[in-house]
């Protein structure tokens, strides 16, 4: 039995819709949503046109300038003589009331919990195990340990585009320093499919105040981005506490702050959760921006700390 066969013009009008249909296939990139928005921001992609110089300000004659010059001169020097001393005041105080006020994210808790930085912390072998919390200044009770290390995986949705998975690994040891590093995935619907966004950091941090109960920590480090295998990165600055008010609970805050590429970057995350033995689940709220670009979602997860 011969096969069916198909024409020259059949078989060629067929490759030609085929080619047709490929040629004009969107791209997922050709829709910007949130991620593409992002990154225009931080690889400065903008197509907006150069904005115009303003215009002038009408000139004034030099000859009239000088006489209303000549004529004010001795009364705002008088007036001022007498203002400047009062002015100066007001702005040391307003001075002092700002710089305060910047740094009290540090010497608050230093001071709240009368640390003063030369007592080591140690570890229990779990958060309230022969603890009053997740810290300790004596090493002598059973698993007590020099070194932290905390694992952390959650999934975030803002139940609209957008979902996302964290890992991230906390090490610190009784010399108050150590490192904090995530990364983060994240999807969004657009309507030509999918987008994705990687991002993370890693931190090089200080626990500055500490007591049984409570741990602050600060550093420095860098933050990176991928976008379409493209990649940028640039400085973070980080701010996390963690407070065990009484077995089994466990409250956390984390902010990120700093510049990605063209962009600023802020990333904020608070969680309550329980611990036992160890492990523990959280649920809580996480926050994420990149330029003016806002990305929301209510996250849970686990944890396991030894």
């Amino acid at each position: 039995m011969s096969l069916p066969t198909i024409s020259h013009q059949r078989a060629a009008a067929i490759a030609l819709l085929w080619f047709l249909s490929v040629l004009v296939t969107p791209n997922r990139t050709t829709v910007a949503g949130s991620f593409g928005k992002a990154v225009s921001e931080v690889r400065q992609e903008s197509s907006g046109a150069a904005s115009k110089p303003s215009a002038s300000k009408p000139r004034v004659k030099k000859k009239q300038r000088k006489k209303k010059d000549a004529h004010y001169e001795h009364d705002a020097n008088h007036s001022s003589y007498h203002h400047d001393d009062d002015d100066a005041a007001v702005d040391f105080f307003f001075e002092k009331a700002l710089l305060a006020g910047v740094t009290s994210p540090f010497w608050a808790p230093y001071t709240a919990l009368a640390d003063d930085l030369s007592e080591d912390g140690y570890f229990p072998e779990h958060p309230y195990e022969n603890a009053e919390g997740s810290l300790l200044y004596d090493k002598s009770p059973r698993g007590a340990h020099d070194s932290l290390i905390v694992l952390q995986g959650q999934y975030g949705d803002d139940f609209d585009d957008i979902f996302h998975a964290n890992g991230r690994v906390l090490m610190e040891n009784s010399s108050r320093f150590g490192i904090d590093a995530e990364f983060n995935y994240r999807n969004e619907e657009i309507p030509t499919g999918h987008d994705e966004l990687w991002t993370g950091d890693v931190n090089l941090t200080y626990r500055f105040a500490q007591n049984e109960k409570w741990q602050f920590r600060a550093g420095l480090g860098v933050n990176w981005l991928t976008y379409n295998r493209d990649s940028d990165s640039g400085i973070n600055f980080t701010y996390g506490a963690d407070w065990f008010p009484d077995d089994p609970w466990v409250v956390s805050g984390l902010l990120d702050w700093g510049r990605i590429g063209d962009a600023g970057l802020f990333h904020g995350r608070t969680t309550i959760g329980v611990s036992h033995n160890g492990w523990g689940v959280f649920t809580g709220y996480d926050f994420f921006e990149i330029g003016h670009q806002e990305m929301h979602a209510w996250i849970n997860g686990i944890e396991l700390r030894f």
